[in-house]
């Protein structure tokens, strides 16, 4: 690359294009624009109801109020919609009084007394930051401004002529950021001030140009003028629009100033006294702890009531001396507002302490919660508490839960360094009864005998009514009701004790049994497809059957050689009739016999046809009994004994146990998955053959014998005699073997 040499021109035009480009970072940062301002309180409404033509631009101002509480709450409403749409509140001056003629005649505290410290105080309480001022008919001088200096950012003034055209004080009527000044002056918009809308065009121009911000101030808005002190509609729009066109930016007094000028805000909130102290009551010579919580105070003085020095702050500890009563008073305040607050202290000479404690209850019944208060004397240092039911506690104010009736004896111990004290008190909790019962039953068919007992708790007597009359039936703990007729009752027991009753019922019902001595509910009447004539006795028994119930058939006139049966039932089938059946001879419905001696052909019935199944029911028993004699006469061993079932086609030996015996009966259980024809069968006992064998004769024995044989069977002329002897003895020789 080659370098040139410029012409001396060349090289300013080079160096002004980059002081254009510094000056054009430079306020880049802050760009120029212009401030709106507008005064006094009584035009908060018209800048109110013309918000929405400066939202069309997004332009922000400045309002600057007086006396804001006495002009009500639509004016307050107003002013937060002002601020919400993001407008600064700033001060105007409490009675919007000329501050040089006020000091004419006042002092300079005066002054900030009665017009500046009240009306920042006004506006922080409805929580507007004071940060800028105008003064009130732009009346100051360097006095007035070093006075409100500590307060705010900026002060707004008007110290010249506004001029037409381009002869604006172009000085004093901009704000620069590079250079900034606390005390800002502004032009006037109102259409008769005497500046032009040219003026205003060209001061906006030069702001936007050079990067500086134009303060402007106006009064009441209105679509015609009529007066001073009055800004048209028209001419609003056209200083908005222009300054939005030229792409100025919208600033309000609160932007501009800086902001270390001004001493934090809450010294201008009202004040708010608080303290605390470690204890209320203390020994002699020992130090109470104060805790300041105070607000927005800028000074504070805490009298500790004793005639010892004040503290100046109220985070501070502090030893009493002699026994007393003292008050404690702190005072704080800033600049606008003072509170004090006080605390009384009981300073005690050291003592042992004596006990003593009241609660919330003394009697109720269990479960009985009871607070306990201590109120001792003396300043004690522990506490412990035995509440008489084997609970304690060591906090000074327990509470304490009594979950059975009775008397209880409570004792609080207290201690100090100079020693220990005790108390007691009686707490009587009283215990209501709980009824309870059992019955026999729960239903059946009349006439129906039920046994009622009372397992009540904690009851001294009690009071049976068992058919919902309203008459007391029984006292007794025990007692046996029959109801005669058939309905549906609600037995009562009201269980008693000299705290007061409880009771509980249950419902009894009662059927009334039909005339084919069968039942009419679903789990059906129990009959028999065995033909009559073959059914030598039978028993019906009858029970309610319920899902997930045991149920029970008894069986108590012995009618049969069955005595119950029972099972789970999987189904509610409610009130079900049982049929056993002593058949005279093998029953119709079983083409085979079963094998071994039968003692009893029976068929038993369960509800209706097709209930008494695996799908329906389960752990199903049966016990039976065998007469003893009918065993000894047949030999039928004891452990042969089988309850077989017909089903399937064909006899099945179920599960059999003996349970019992008595002088006649031998009493046995089977489990059985389901009921149909039974037999009840046994094995004979197996008797011995014994055969003797005889020693062998020796040779002249057996000569003889032979002898005699022949001898014998020539008497005896019986032919075939040696062969029937034959067969006897092998018939020995093969049993032996057999053993």
């Amino acid at each position: 690359m080659k370098f040139h040499k410029f012409k001396p021109y060349v090289k300013c035009g080079l160096f002004l294009i980059l002081v254009i480009s510094l000056a054009g970072t430079a306020n880049a940062a802050n760009p120029g624009g212009i401030a709106l301002c507008w005064d006094d309180t009584h035009n908060i409404g018209p800048c109110y109801q013309n918000l929405p033509i400066f939202e069309s631009y997004n332009a922000t101002c400045t309002m600057n109020i007086n006396s804001l509480s006495t002009w009500g709450e639509g004016t307050t409403a107003n002013l937060s919609a002002l601020q919400a749409a993001g407008w600064e509140i700033a001060a105007h001056g409490y009675n919007h009084s000329d501050s040089i003629e006020f000091l004419k005649n006042h002092t300079s505290e005066e002054w900030l007394d009665q017009e500046i410290l009240p009306n920042i105080a006004e506006m922080t309480s409805y929580g507007y930051p004071a940060y800028s001022l105008a003064y009130p008919y732009s009346s100051r001088d360097n006095t007035t401004d070093a006075l409100l200096a500590p307060y705010f950012r900026t002060l707004r003034s008007t110290e010249f002529d506004t001029m037409d055209g381009m002869d604006v004080n172009e000085s004093a009527a901009y704000y620069n950021f590079s250079n900034p000044t606390q005390v800002l002056y502004a032009v006037e918009i109102d259409d008769n001030s005497g500046a032009t809308l040219e003026s205003i065009q060209y001061g906006i121009d030069e702001a936007i140009q050079n990067g500086t911000v134009l303060v402007l101030y106006g009064h009441a808005i209105t679509p015609t003028v009529n007066g001073d002190y009055q800004t048209s509609t028209s001419r609003l729009e056209s200083i908005l629009n222009y300054t939005y066109q030229k792409g100025g930016v919208f600033y309000r007094m609160e932007d501009l100033g800086n902001p270390s000028w001004m001493q934090s805000s809450p010294r201008f909130s009202t004040v708010t006294a608080n303290f605390t102290v470690s204890t209320d009551s203390v020994l002699v010579g020992k130090a109470v702890a104060f805790v300041d919580y105070s607000v927005n105070q800028t000074a504070e003085q805490l009298d500790f009531g004793d005639n010892s020095a004040n503290s100046s702050t109220a985070t501070v500890t502090h030893t009493y001396t002699t026994p007393g009563t003292y008050t404690a008073t702190l005072t704080v305040k800033n600049d606008v507002s003072s509170q004090s607050m006080t605390k009384t202290i009981t300073v005690i000479q050291p003592t042992i302490p004596v006990a003593n404690f009241t609660s919330d209850l003394t009697t109720g019944f269990a479960p009985l919660n009871v607070a306990f208060t201590d109120t001792s004397a003396g300043l004690p240092a522990s506490w412990s508490w035995d509440f008489g039911d084997g609970s304690t506690s060591d906090n000074r104010n327990p509470t304490h839960t009594y979950s059975a009736g009775g008397s209880y004896n409570v004792n609080l111990t207290v201690s100090n360094e100079y020693g220990t004290d005790s108390k007691t008190a009686v707490i009587v909790v009283l215990q209501l009864p709980v009824a309870d019962f059992s019955t026999s039953a729960t239903g059946g068919y009349a006439p129906l005998s039920v046994t009622f007992t009372d397992c009540s708790q904690n009851a001294t007597s009690r009071s049976w009514d068992v058919n919902n009359d309203g008459v007391a039936d029984s006292t007794e703990a025990i007692f046996v009701y029959e109801y005669a007729s058939a309905g549906t009752y609600t037995a009562n027991l009201t269980a008693i004790n000299a705290n007061g009753t409880n009771s509980k019922t249950v419902q009894i019902i009662v059927d009334r049994r039909s005339s084919g001595g069968s039942s009419h509910s679903s789990g059906g009447g129990g009959g028999s497809p065995e033909p009559a004539t073959n059914v030598k006795v039978k028993e019906l028994s009858q029970a309610f059957i319920t899902n997930g119930n045991p149920v029970k058939f008894n069986f108590p006139k012995n009618a049969t050689a069955v005595l119950y049966l029972s099972f789970d039932s999987k189904k509610t089938v409610g009130k079900t009739t049982t049929i056993v059946e002593m058949l005279k001879n093998k029953s119709k419905l079983t083409p085979e016999t079963p094998e071994g001696e039968v003692y009893n052909y029976l068929n038993i019935w369960v509800g209706n046809s097709g209930y008494a199944t695996e799908k329906n029911i389960e752990n199903a028993v049966v016990c039976f009994k065998i007469e003893k004699a009918w065993m000894k006469d047949k030999g039928i061993d004891q452990s042969s004994i089988i309850l077989n079932r017909y089903s399937d086609k064909k006899w099945n030996p179920l599960p059999t146990k003996h349970s019992k015996d008595d002088e006649k009966y031998m009493y046995f259980t089977a489990e059985t998955p389901g009921f149909s024809p039974f037999a009840i069968t046994g094995e004979k006992t197996a008797k011995e053959t014994v055969t003797e064998i005889l020693p062998e004769p020796d040779t002249q024995d057996l000569e003889q014998n032979n002898t005699a044989s022949e001898v014998e069977q020539e008497k005896t002329s019986m032919p075939g005699f040696e062969m029937i002897y034959c067969v006897i003895g092998l018939l020995g020789v093969f049993l032996y073997r057999r053993r």
